[in-house]
């Protein structure tokens, strides 16, 4: 009963944090000029754009917001070195007539204010999608009436390097979002210039190595083959994922410095390593028996896994699907 009350506590923490403080993850492509800018579906809405700018390149980002709503766009960069991003925001109801960059268009009826950016001596620890980047610019701006924002990121020395933005201030996943942020969190690393070993080479390593453990205990008086390997592969894949985790969080915090973010961290590396354990355990049982308590322990464990985006969506539908087999397809007391 201690250990289900631990579970839900968790769960409901996890519902609650995840939700008011990540960011939507979005990749743009060829949004170089103003008429091929990113639309942002909803500007109030918090969301993360790993955009690259070229030498001399210029990205555009168009929001449309209501009388009481405001505009917020940050840059940052996972780049150490001169590479600063930097803000231009244009809209009709700008009168402001800075002298905009080199490169940066302008529409016809738009003012423009340029924010350039400044390079912080420090990293700052990302702890959702463990990581380090530097903050480079920042803008808010209150909207006193219906307006659209057309929002150009560009380097002052027109240096290349990968870019990032982060638009809105309501944290909230749709459900295809939130799922498929383990595939986008791959991707963010790549973005960061990590190769894909470095990437997922934990995860595989973990997989790999327990397949191989797996093979090697297995033994001819085991029931319910199917059974074992499912739970051994979902098992597998929800602690590589924790593992994995746990790599980006050492190499993130070695540029940083510890924080206490890292504790926020800590719950996607325990929550996976302490479910796919469990997993693990069940499988390498001389009897790995489907009894009722078992069944919500796989259902609790998967749903946890899927909040702390361990396992890759692979690992919550098959203890799911294990949970809610009939039991005359299994050995069951």
């Amino acid at each position: 009963m201690n250990a289900f009350r631990t579970g839900v506590a968790v769960l409901a923490l996890l519902l609650l944090a995840v939700p008011v403080a990540a960011h939507v993850p979005s990749f743009p492509v060829d949004n170089t000029t103003p008429e091929r800018a990113v639309a942002v579906p909803d500007p109030v809405k918090s969301w993360s754009f790993y955009d690259r700018l070229g030498a001399g390149e210029v990205k555009y980002y168009r929001a449309s917001l209501d009388a009481g709503q405001r505009l917020e766009v940050g840059t940052f960069t996972p780049q150490s070195g001169a590479f600063t991003p930097s803000v231009v925001v244009m809209s009709p109801s700008l009168n402001a007539t800075d002298d905009v960059p080199a490169g940066v268009t302008v529409p016809d009826g738009m003012g423009a204010v340029v924010v350039e950016g400044e390079r912080p001596t420090s990293a700052t620890y990302e702890p959702f999608a463990p990581s380090a980047n530097y903050q480079t610019a920042r803008v808010t701006m209150p909207v006193e009436e219906e307006t659209t924002y057309l929002v150009a990121i560009y380097e002052p020395t027109g240096q290349s390097g990968p870019a990032g933005v982060t638009l809105g201030y309501t944290e909230s996943f749709s459900l295809v979002e939130y799922v498929s942020v383990p595939f986008d969190l791959v991707r963010t690393h790549l973005w960061e210039g990590q190769n894909l070993f470095v990437a997922v080479g934990p995860l595989f390593l973990v997989v790999l190595g327990g397949l191989g453990f797996l093979r090697a205990r297995w033994e001819r008086a085991w029931t319910n083959a199917p059974v074992r390997v499912l739970l051994a592969v979902a098992g597998l894949v929800i602690v590589g994922s924790g593992v994995n985790t746990l790599a980006q969080m050492v190499l993130a915090v070695l540029r940083t410095g510890p924080t206490s973010a890292v504790l926020v961290t800590a719950a996607f590396v325990v929550v996976p390593l302490l479910c796919g354990g469990w997993v693990l355990w069940l499988a390498l049982r001389d009897e790995p028996t489907l009894t009722m308590g078992t069944r919500v322990g796989l259902l609790v464990s998967g749903t946890l896994a899927l909040l702390t985006w361990a396992g890759f969506i692979v690992g919550t539908v098959i203890l799911v699907a294990v949970a809610v087999t009939p039991a005359r397809f299994v050995r069951d007391q």
